[in-house]
Parts: structure tokens; C-alpha cells; sequence
């Protein structure tokens, strides 16, 4: 008889509709079906759960989870220049970022979030937790042209990035991604070294990019084109960029991101909640380019559940088009899984054989997911992150029956709060 590490047996398939049992083994789907005969060294009774991959975050800085609520309702060049850059310049250090890589990571686990895509500081404090937490993460250095705590220059932080890099590989859940910042904070230079670096280490990058109007004045002003057009003429731009936001592109921009085969990480509450605007999604999706969804960091969206902005996502651009089709509920959860896994090169998003094993188990038995008639549409419109009952990444439960397995919840919140008094402290001296 076969055998295989994990079976989830009568598990409810929310993309088929009918009921089957999963097979995994060495982090992989083995195989997929009813009543199958394998030996498996740990099995999860899924009767009555509706199974569904995981969720993949493609943008986000994890250990801002500490500022989670503060400078609300501000625009974004206010909320960065006022009030964040400020709080970082005063708090940010390795323990810093540990505790909040720690919150941040718990609450994506307990939302079904399996693989994320950082930028930040101290980003291999980040992937200890990530490693530990038995999540994915795509980790990069922001690298930026002015001065923070971890490095002075540009050379200095490229420097960093790639030392980080080279660290980092080889590491079979977290792997190196080289993050410029924006446009508007790195010079040509720094976007061609950064550029240069990635190629050499055969990674990623990872940029914000259009996130504003104002940034595209900013950009049009300087460089008298659009940050797309600016990116495409200094060679940036390629199959292996992935862009934050692009709020604000016009024909000739989403045409050269579609030729280049750019990838988008589409932020809606983020956007929202920042003034910052409606990224016409459905046209990029019509066009063929490639989107994947991101919450942002928790300090402007302000959570990292994956489940919420998947049905925001859905739902606003039904609304901003008068187009109840815009995006449907099938394709806003290729959105939120498929396409963000494979936007980096991961064979996962799907529950089917020879993909990897990450994936969720959602408990329907609530008045809000009754009667069920379509798992997959009553998930996206209607399911709450409290749902997830399992939460599976390459084949490890890291969540179950609602218990993450990975973390130590009650210390992490304990963290949490002694950061919120250290910062409110400061908040109120600043303002005294």
C-alpha cells in the first residue's frame, strides 16, 4: 500500500464541488480523490470542511504590524513623512522587528496565508520567524537613497541586500528578493544597481510603483515621463518584477507591462484607506497581465487577512465598474492564491496532484455560510477569517481545529502589547 505523510480525508473541494480525500507527501500533493487506500502517518478528519489553497500576500512589511492604527485617516505622503518615518526612525531595531514579524505572522497563519512578500529592515530577523512559523516568505532590504538606520548610502544598502541575499539561500521555505523602494526614493542609479543585482543573484524584484497621482506628477516632473515609462527606459523593468499598487497607469503603460510581463500586486483596502485610488484591475486581467494580490502592511490597511481583501477586492471593482461580472468569485480566488505562488516560480495555489501542499481547511457550520450552495462564491463574499479551521503549508499543519502549532500566541500578543506602551510613551512626548 502507498503510503504518504498527511491525509485529509472527506475534505469538501471548493474548487470541484465534490468530496474527495488528500494525499501528501514530502510537502507535495500525492494524490487526489475519493476513499483513498494509502497509508499516512497523520490524518485529519476534513468531513463537513470546504478545502481551498492557501493564500499567498504579495506585498506587505510584516513587522509594521506594531504601528497597526496609527496616523489613520492621513494620505499616504502625510502618513509616511509625518507620522511612520518618524516612529521607525525612533524604534526600528532587530527586537523591533522580531516582535512584530511574530504578530504579524501569527495573525497570517490564523487568516490562511502560507507565503508572503516583505520589504522592510532587519529582514533576516524576518525570515528566523518566517523558518520557525513554518511560512513562506519572499524577504527583501528596502533600499532606498537616503539614510535610515541600517545603512547611510546606496552603495550601503545594496551592499546589505546582497549580503542578505547570499545568506539567505538555500533555505527551503524563505528565499532573497532585492526591494528597491519606489521611483520616487531611488535614483536611476540605485533602480539599475539594484536592477544589476538581481540579475546577478538570479532573483526577484520587488517595488512599490504608480501607488499615487501625486507620485506620477512627481515622476513626470523629474524624469518628464510616467514611473512605468521611467522604469521601461532605464532597462528595469521585466517577467521578474513584481510592482506594488499601479494605481495609476495609462494605455501605453499597461501595454509595456504586459509585454514585459510585469507582475501586479494589487492592494485595494490599502489603496482605500489611503486616498490613493481604484487600480483598474479587471483591465489589467482583460489585457492578460499577470495580477496578484497583497494587503499592504498592517499600518495602513490595517490587517493582513488575505480572505477580506480577496472579497474587497471582488467587490469594489464590481462596484466602480457597475459591473457585477468585473471580477468573479473564481477568479478572485486564482487572484489571491494561483497567481500569487506562481508569480514568484511556486508550483502551489491549487489543490490538485503534483502541486505543493499548501492549502486551508474552512469550517462552513456558521450562520453566515448557511445554507451552502457554492463553496467557493460563499467563501469570497461571505466567510470570516475565524472559519479557518486548518491551515497547511508544504505539507506541515501550522494551524489546527483553530491552534496555531507553530507560535506561542499568548507570549506574542504579551510582546505586542509592551511595544504599544513604549510607543505610546513616545507619541505623547512628541506631541506634548
Amino acid at each position: 500500500m502507498e503510503t504518504c505523510d498527511l491525509l485529509i480525508r472527506g475534505a469538501l473541494l471548493g474548487e470541484t464541488g465534490r468530496k474527495a480525500d488528500i494525499a501528501i507527501k514530502e510537502g507535495r500533493i500525492l494524490k487526489v480523490g475519493e476513499n483513498l487506500k494509502v497509508e499516512a502517518k497523520e490524518i485529519i478528519d476534513a468531513e463537513g470542511k470546504i478545502a481551498l489553497p492557501s493564500f499567498a500576500n504579495m506585498h506587505t512589511h510584516v513587522p509594521m504590524s506594531l504601528l497597526r492604527g496609527i496616523g489613520a485617516d492621513l494620505p499616504l505622503m502625510d502618513w509616511l513623512q509625518k507620522v511612520i518615518w518618524p516612529l521607525e526612525g525612533e524604534f526600528v531595531s532587530p527586537e523591533f522587528v522580531r516582535a512584530g514579524a511574530e504578530l504579524g505572522i501569527l495573525e497570517m497563519i490564523r487568516s490562511g496565508t502560507t507565503l508572503f512578500m516583505d520589504m522592510y529592515f532587519f529582514e533576516e530577523v524576518v525570515g528566523e520567524v518566517a523558518e520557525s512559523a513554518g511560512v513562506r516568505a519572499g524577504l527583501g532590504f528596502g533600499i532606498l537613497d537616503f539614510p535610515t538606520k541600517v545603512a547611510k548610502t546606496p552603495e550601503e544598502y545594496i551592499k546589505k541586500a546582497r549580503r542578505f541575499a547570499e545568506d539567505l539561500k538555500g533555505s527551503e521555505l524563505v528565499f532573497p528578493v532585492i526591494c528597491p523602494h519606489a521611483p520616487y526614493t531611488c535614483s536611476p542609479t540605485t533602480l539599475r544597481r539594484a536592477k544589476e543585482l538581481a540579475e546577478d543573484l538570479r532573483l526577484y524584484l520587488h517595488i512599490h510603483v504608480a501607488e499615487t497621482r501625486g507620485e506620477v506628477e512627481r515622476i513626470r516632473e523629474e524624469f518628464g515621463r510616467t514611473p512605468i515609462r521611467h522604469l521601461e527606459d532605464i532597462g528595469f523593468l521585466s517577467e521578474r518584477v513584481l510592482c506594488a499598487h499601479m494605481v495609476w497607469l495609462d494605455e501605453e503603460d499597461m501595454e509595456i507591462v504586459k509585454e514585459r510581463g510585469v507582475k501586479v500586486a494589487h492592494c485595494p483596502e490599502s489603496n482605500l484607506k489611503l486616498g490613493s485610488g481604484i487600480a483598474p484591475v479587471p483591465e489589467y486581467l482583460r489585457r492578460g497581465i499577470h495580477v496578484c494580490l497583497g494587503t499592504d502592511g498592517s499600518a495602513s490597511n490595517d490587517n493582513l487577512d488575505m480572505l477580506e481583501e480577496m472579497s474587497t477586492m471582488a467587490k469594489l471593482h464590481k462596484g466602480s465598474s457597475m459591473n457585477a461580472k468585473a471580477i468573479d468569485a473564481r477568479t478572485a480566488l486564482k487572484v489571491a492564491t494561483e497567481n500569487g505562488f506562481s508569480a514568484v516560480g511556486i508550483r502551489a495555489g491549487k489543490i490538485k496532484e503534483g502541486y505543493e501542499a499548501d492549502l486551508i481547511l474552512v469550517n462552513p457550520n456558521t450562520p453566515h455560510l448557511q445554507p451552502l450552495y457554492d463553496p467557493v462564491a460563499q467563501v469570497v463574499y461571505s466567510a470570516k477569517s475565524s472559519d479557518i479551521d486548518t491551515v497547511v503549508c508544504r505539507g506541515r499543519v501550522l494551524m489546527y481545529k483553530g491552534e496555531v502549532k507553530t507560535l506561542d500566541e499568548e507570549r506574542i500578543l504579551w510582546e505586542a502589547r509592551r511595544w504599544s506602551e513604549r510607543i505610546r510613551s513616545f507619541l505623547e512626548r512628541v506631541s506634548a
